[in-house]
Parts: C-alpha cells; structure tokens; sequence
C-alpha cells in the first residue's frame, strides 16, 4: 500500500552520520552531516500493561548518548541501556538499521493502543517509531526457525499477542493454538498502524505492509481469511467448529517482505467491540450504550460514563462487560448534548431534526442508502459539520451535502474552497465543511457512503455546530534540534475560513529549558511566517515534544467577542519510490537542544529593513562551519523542493530577487539575499523573519539554520509609516 501524497515538506529533517559512523561506499574524507535519527521499528513491537522488559529501537543512525524518551501520552518509561558506544552506519534503504537496547515499563493502567516514540539524544532528536501496548502477554517470533508452513507453526497461547516480521520476500510466518468447540476467537493485526510514519519505509517500490491472515482448521482447510479491516491491516473473528489444533497465517498481499514489515497480533477469546452506539456521551453525563462486535455472549449493553470527566475530546475506551473485558475501541466525550439516530431517516420526509449544537452517531445498515438530517438556520449564519469515521478505525468514506427544501445542493466550503459536496478532508476519508446560510429556513444535510456500501460497520458519528470566523494552523514543525547560542527555522501557514481576516498570535507550547520563540502575529491579508527558534547560550541539552497553534479574537454566534485556540496540524516526512517525499499525519512535534552542530552561526546584518513599494534590500550573509563539515550550504527565505515553495516567511508582495548570492561552497563564507517590494506590497510593521542556511544532508533532507532576527516594514508608496501610529 503507497502512501498518501501531502503538499507539505517538512524543513528540518536530519540524517546523523558522524566521521566514525560513515556508510560503506562514502569516501573516509567524507564530511560530518549532523541529523535527526531515523528510527525504524521496536523488537517486539508490542509490550504488555503493568510490564518491565527489555526493548530493542533499531534505527539507521546511533542512538549513542540518548537522554530521553517521549510517548505522545505520559506514563511509559524507557531508559537508554547499551554499556559502551555503538556504531550505526547508515545503509541502504531496504536495512531495518541497528538495534539499541532499552529498558521499558508499562503501567498496569497503560490505556491500549498504539503510540508514537520519539528519542533525543545529545546530538539529535528523531523521527517518528510506534509501539502497541496490548492488554496480552507478548509472544515473540522465534528466529532462526521455520514457522512457514502448517506443520512447522510455532505454538502460542490464547490470549496473547504475538510478535514478528515478514522479512522477505515470499516470508509467511504460521503460528498453532488449541481451540475448544464454540469459543469464538478475534485474531487482529497490527502492521501497518505500528509502521506507518516510519521515515525509511520505501523498498523496491513498495511503503506498507499489507497484511493477509488466513486461519486453518484441524483438517488444515482454510476456515476464515481477511484482507483489509482497518486500514491495511487484517482481522478475523470466528466460531471454533470443533476441538483441535488451529492455525492461523499472516504475509504480505503482494507477497513482499523486508525487516522492517514488523508486525504484532493479537490472538483472544474476549469481547470485541468495533463501535458503541452511541459513539459519544454529554461531558457530566451518563449514557446506556450498545456494544457492536463479537464475542459479547449476548452482553451488548454497556453504561458510559463521563459524570467526572473533565477532558473532552475522542479516545480509545475499554467497557467491562460480564463476557470479559472488550478491547479499547473510539468514544467520545463531548461539550454538546448527543444523540443516536433511529435509522428510519432515509428521506427529505424522515428527515431526524437535529437542534445545534449536537452530535449524533448513526448507521448506514443498508447499500444505497442516504441518512437525512434536518435543521433551521440562519441567513449569513456559518455551520460547521465534521463526521467521523474513518478516523476512528471504521469503513465508510462518506459523501456528504447541504439541501434546502426544494432538494436543490447549496454551496458549502470544503478544504479552503467551495462546492456542493464534501468527500475527503484533509488526510482523511471523513468529511467536514462549513456551510453559510443563504436565507433563513429549514436545511437538510445528507450523509452517504461514496460506493453506496452499508451494514454492520458502517457507522459514524456527525458534530453539528454553529461556526463563525475560523482558521486552521498548518506548516512544517516535525521536529527541531538546535545548538545553545544558535537559531532555527520552522515554517507555519494558516488557512482563513468564513470571512476570517484578523490577526494571529502564533506560539509554541512546552519548549525545553533555554529555547524561546521569537513572537510573531500574522496581521490581516497575511498568511505564512517563519517560526524562528533560538537557544540561549547556556541553555542546557535537553528535549520536549512540544505543541503549535493560533490564537486569535472573533465573533462568537452571539455577537460577542472571544478568544479561540487552533491547534497546528503535524505530518511527517516519509520517503517515496525516486527519492521524493510524501507526508503522513502524526500526534507529536520535537524540539531538542544539542551539541554544536554542522553551522555554528549564522549572521545577517541588518537587522532592520524599510521598504516601499517598488524598493529592494541587501542582506549580507555570513555562515561559520564547524571544523568537520565543508559541503555547500545554500541561503534562502524560502522553504523550496524543486519549483515547489512549502515553507515561507516574506509577506505578500516581498519576494527574493534572483540576483541574490546564495551559494555557498568551498572557502566561501559569506552571500547576499536581496529582497524585493513588489509596487502591489502591503504596509507592515516589524514584521519578524530570518536568512535561511540549508544544509544538505541526502537527496531530499535538509537541516535549516537561521540567522539573527530580521525585522521588516514596508511604508505606503509615500514613506509613510502608518502603522506606526496604531
């Protein structure tokens, strides 16, 4: 399975290859290049609640000198634990890298699920692995051992979760258990959701793996098989016909393999859920729920409870049912009342009235069907919908539309633009619009499946709000390591909604001890900047994940004024077939503070420009390179990947001439950014940017230095500042 193409590249990913670690085919004079580290996959992939283990991380690059570890929820630990300095030379694409050793403890409580990893060490911090905590106790695959075929499976128990790896091509890997009549066995994988940010995935054409499962019976005659359940990953459930030997098979569809196809499976008699209905409940409240999956022996009922919850928002959830305990499946506790729809609303006619602000979950139960939802808006008043299902481990890819009463589509927005349909979001099959009443009067909004499926799974759950001036915060914040004294560059963009043209104060939340942000806000008409961070010069190496966002005043639905937060959307860079790049959604960004790095400085003088329209400014820019690295550093203010601009800083109407001297190679330690006012460039004042140093570290990866802060007003076409006096 390929990966999903995004249009955003990430500015500061980083490939370590010190002197001593250098790959086999680089020459010994080859330079130091300083960079993230490249985490691959965990040996086992997968470790229990309430468990203390040793772990192995393999990664493309040492983890020599880690000092931290961070899971995207509290409560794991894990400490470095190699005795002695380990190399770790880079290789090809197809290597699952080196293993490094970690002591990991899991607390009893631990909510299952699969988490992001991410590490920091003294010289980097790195890219994205994941590891499942499973309810089971973990069953390793044994090396060095035939299990694939039938005859040769290697035994396990039930329940346990068992762990390896489709390592090459044509490689399945069989595993046995004893069965009893009537007990009804869940066996679901974990492959692709436990690799898929991982950064060095590509291999011979192919990203992910694509799991299929088979289970054999007693006579070894194929009794159930599944491909695809969630996302890429299989899952079977079954009825055991009678006492025996069962055994069931995992490969890859394409019959492909590598070291780093890790994969985990889970192998139970317990309950498993795949929905609640409904999927959410009223924070403070209490909601009698109905279970949807397997192995309930007639226990469907639950009660969900959110009476002292104070957090809001979608989790993975566990019920206790008097079957046993089900597995964590996707609730949610939300602000607005919720409601279940009856599955009757199938026309304009049965319309289910909906009174915002509400959620509501409903079922597609049949192919070809549409569900129906009416409400009264408001002329020039903004709605806001988002369904959810595909983002919490369900079928549909719904297709959703606004009517009035004569059944004639209205215009909604969807991604940024308008349309009368909403199908896909961002990185998602879910739809979500916003849709501006034209009158006042009754609306409906439809949800159908975009191949007209229907049935058991395709569930969903619908918000339904009143909206107003909105924003979105994107950009290139994967991760950051900086050096004390120095400064580096993120990029961030909002996407206005709904008539929004205020300004925004962007931030960053939890960055380590001795990093600030130089403070930026985005006044009306523009929509990028760069996020310069700077380390102080005594600012101790440490590390934290960190969080991005907006924060800016509108309209609330009442006419009065409130402050709203957004928080940034995060991907990570993935490499593609041919050396490009594709980007995948993830839950954390890093910042790290390091040793001295590949640049250690970057110096623009001025400091201050003014501009009018139609005027132009030198920049003199000077690098100072570590003893170590001599390859070419190219300056900027622009992130670039080809034509392509995926990061900027320069207001609209400021643009960086291509008379500018910005190579720098060899002994050459100084260039020159000239920028441009174009006559159409609008009054700013002060407004904050940096000359970008990039330094190359493969084809597509960069790590992006910035300069001292860069401060740049633009007059009106007299001289004047305006801006001044506000």
């Amino acid at each position: 399975m390929r990966c999903l193409a995004f249009s955003l590249l990430t500015l500061s990913l980083f490939v370590s290859a010190l002197p001593h670690l250098q790959a086999a085919d680089e020459k010994k004079d080859a330079p130091s290049k300083i960079g993230f580290r490249q985490l691959v996959a965990f040996k086992p992939a997968a470790v229990q609640q309430g468990d203390k283990r040793q772990i192995q991380l393999h990664t493309s690059y040492t983890l020599d000198g880690t000092h931290s570890v961070f899971f995207d929820q509290p409560g794991i630990k894990m400490t470095f634990t190699e005795p002695k300095p380990k190399a770790a030379p880079r290789r090809g694409r197809g290597s699952v890298g080196t293993p490094f050793s970690f002591d990991i403890e899991v607390p009893q409580d631990q909510p299952t699920r699969v988490y992001e990893c991410r590490v920091a060490t003294d010289q980097a911090v790195s890219s994205v692995s994941h590891l499942l905590v499973t309810p089971y106790p973990v069953i390793e695959e044994v090396e060095k051992k035939d299990n694939n075929t039938y005859d040769t499976a290697q035994e396990v128990t039930v329940p346990s979760t068992v762990c390896g790896i489709v390592e090459k091509s044509e490689d399945l890997d069989c595993y046995k258990f004893k069965g009893k009549k009537g007990q009804e066995v869940t066996i679901q994988v974990y492959a692709q959701r436990v690799t898929e940010a991982i950064h060095t995935m590509q291999t011979s054409g192919v990203y992910l793996m694509d799991s299929i499962l088979t289970l054999y019976g007693p006579q070894k005659q194929i009794v159930a098989q599944n491909d695809n359940y969630i996302k890429s990953d299989s899952l079977i459930t079954f009825k055991l016909p009678a006492d025996g030997e069962y055994v069931f098979e995992i490969r890859d569809a394409r019959y492909v393999g590598t070291g780093k196809y890790a994969y985990c499976i889970e192998v139970s008699d317990t309950p498993f859920v795949n929905y609640t209905m409904p999927m959410a409940v009223q924070k403070g409240k209490t909601a009698d729920v109905n279970l949807h999956g397997f192995a309930l022996k007639g226990h469907e009922k639950a009660t969900f409870s959110a009476a002292d919850t104070k957090e809001t928002g979608w989790a993975q959830r566990t019920f206790t049912t008097p079957a046993g305990k089900t597995n964590a499946v996707w609730t949610l506790i939300s602000d607005n009342p919720q409601v279940a729809a009856p599955n009757t609303n199938t026309s304009m006619e049965k319309a289910f009235p909906l009174t915002l602000p509400v959620g509501v979950s409903g079922q597609l139960t049949e192919a070809e069907q549409t569900h129906y939802y009416s409400f009264k808006a408001k002329k020039d008043q903004y709605y806001s919908f988002d369904l959810m299902a595909n983002r919490i481990d369900l079928p549909l890819d719904c297709v959703m539309e606004v009517l009035d009463g004569k059944a004639k589509p209205q215009r909604i927005y969807v991604n940024g633009g308008a349309n009368t349909e909403a199908d896909d979001g961002l990185s998602t099959k879910d739809a979500n619009f916003y849709f501006k009443a034209p009158a006042d009067g009754e609306y409906y909004v439809t949800v159908r499946d975009l191949h007209d499926r229907g049935g058991e799974r395709f569930a969903y759950h619908l918000s339904a709000e009143l909206s107003g001036p909105e924003f979105e915060v994107h950009g290139e914040y994967y991760y950051a390591q900086i050096a004390p004294g120095t400064n580096m560059m993120w990029f961030a963009r909002v996407k206005r909604l709904n008539e929004f043209d205020g300004p925004i104060e962007l931030n960053i939340e939890g960055l380590p001890e001795g990093v600030s942000l130089e403070p930026v806000t985005l006044p009306p008409g523009v929509n990028d900047c760069g996020l310069i961070l700077k380390a102080s010069k005594d600012a101790p190496i440490n590390a934290s994940l960190v969080k991005i966002s907006g924060k800016a005043k509108v309209p609330g639905p009442d006419g009065k004024e409130q402050e709203i937060v957004r928080y940034g959307r995060i991907t990570c860079e993935i490499q593609s077939g041919g050396g490009g790049q594709a980007r995948w959604p993830i839950n954390t960004s890093i910042v790290g503070v390091t040793k001295p790095l590949d640049l250690l400085e970057v110096k623009a003088t001025p400091s201050e420009i003014t501009l009018k329209p139609g005027e132009s400014a030198e920049i003199k820019v000077s690098i100072k390179r570590s003893e170590a690295y001599k390859d070419p550093v190219v300056l900027a203010t622009a992130f670039e990947y080809f034509n392509s601009k995926f990061g900027q800083q320069l207001p609209p109407g400021v643009t960086l001439s291509k008379k500018s001297k910005t190579r720098l190679a060899g002994k050459t330690l100084e260039g020159t950014l000239i920028i441009e006012a174009s006559d159409k460039a609008k009054p700013i004042k002060r407004f904050p940017f940096a000359a970008m140093a990039r330094v190359g570290i493969t084809f597509s990866i960069t790590t992006n230095y910035a300069s001292n802060v860069i401060y740049l007003t633009i007059t009106d076409p007299d001289g004047k500042d305006k801006l001044a006096k506000k």
